[in-house]
């Protein structure tokens, strides 16, 4: 990547061997030549949602704020790559820090995580300081300024440039309102309320595919550990405590609300059962640290930020593969139009379909 501040070598994680994407994009050259003309020094820089380390190697910032492990995990990797310091990572469950010199955030892809953002940067920007924001035209939503506008104050919408745009957002002295960051729905088959933070995956209802899978449990085994891998707000894994599937349960996803979630999730329904749940901020099991479970359960994500492909799914299950025991199961629900099947019969001895409708299969995989 060619910067004014240099040039830097960069990989996407994870690191996948056809990968023919880049990890950095026109609004990420955007942002850098806006902090350039502006000679803000990167030490009194936030960056903000930097997906793969394009903006913080090249800034060396204040800290990067972030809900992604992946996005961590691929800046880390890029800044042992180009031998640049390592930027302190402020989780999105924590409250930015106050009075940056300057915010460069990448626009995020869901409407209540940048809501959610724009309404903590309010309460931690000064009066006068400035916020970049910037992301790719077809991505952009057309409310994107006046989110900026109502939550930080006067925005610049500059012209667009190599398919991308950039915003300039001035904090000015309005007191700007806080929503709600926990969106709430009941679920049938906990016989609970169901409650997740602003950037989990289907926050306002039941997923249709966890729905698919939840109504296969009654052919799965029983056992002492279970695995919700990619869990969002936990309800594969409380479901499979509830029915007695599992007497133990670890939650595994890469995003920080989504394990703030399950948490959360798991302290309200079950309160009186906190030593039967472990969580696990994490790529997947590649920093899973219990006890090996014989079941994971898994509805596997089929995007990674903007990039809709099968790769970040393949990913999680070759990961189950390598976890499981002898006798290990894992039971996953995927969209029909995603073939999984080559991965699962390579890695896995046996490979069932359980159930098929017109979006839908699940799909159980036993390792001997």
């Amino acid at each position: 990547m060619a910067s004014p501040f240099g040039s830097f070598t960069l990989n996407r994680y994870p690191l996948h061997p056809d990968q023919t994407l880049l990890a950095w994009c026109s609004a990420d050259t955007l942002l850098l030549e806006e902090v350039w003309r502006r000679q803000v020094p990167g030490a009194g820089t936030l960056v903000i949602n930097d997906a793969y380390g394009a903006l913080s190697v090249a800034l060396c910032p204040q800290a990067l704020w972030t809900d992604s492990k992946l996005s961590a995990l691929a800046l880390r990797s890029n800044e042992q790559i180009n031998s640049t310091v390592h930027t302190p990572i402020i989780w999105s469950t924590q409250l930015p820090p106050a009075s940056p010199q300057l915010v460069v955030m990448r626009v995020p892809k869901q409407r209540p995580f940048f809501e959610y953002q724009l309404q903590q940067l309010a309460r931690a920007l000064p009066e006068g300081a400035v916020l970049l924001a910037a992301g790719m035209d077809k991505h952009l939503s057309r409310h994107t300024a006046q989110l900026l506008e109502r939550y930080i104050g006067p925005t610049q919408r500059c012209r667009g440039q190599r398919k991308a745009r950039l915003f300039t957002a001035v904090r000015d002295a309005r007191i700007s309102a806080l929503g709600n960051d926990i969106a709430r729905y009941h679920c049938e088959e906990l016989d609970a309320e169901v409650h997740s933070l602003p950037n989990v995956f289907s926050r306002e209802r039941l997923d249709i595919g966890t729905r698919f899978l939840l109504a296969q449990f009654h052919r799965l085994p029983p056992t002492d550990n279970v695995l919700d891998l990619a869990c969002g707000s936990g309800v594969l894994g409380l479901a499979a405590y509830k029915h007695g599937l599992a007497r133990r349960v670890g939650f595994c996803d890469e995003s920080a609300m989504a394990i703030a979630s399950a948490k959360l999730n798991a302290g309200r329904i079950f309160a009186n059962s906190a030593t039967a749940f472990n969580f696990y901020h994490s790529d997947g099991l590649a920093e899973y640290s219990g006890e090996p479970a014989s079941l994971i359960l898994c509805n596997p994500p089929f995007h990674q930020e903007h990039t809709v492909n099968d790769l970040a799914g393949a990913h999680l299950l070759q990961q189950c593969a390598q976890h499981l025991p002898c006798g290990g199961h894992l039971c996953m629900v995927a969209n029909r139009h995603l073939d999984y099947m080559p991965v699962l019969k390579r890695d896995f001895q046996q490979v069932e379909i359980l159930a098929v409708n017109s979006k839908f299969k699940v799909v159980l995989a036993r390792k001997y």
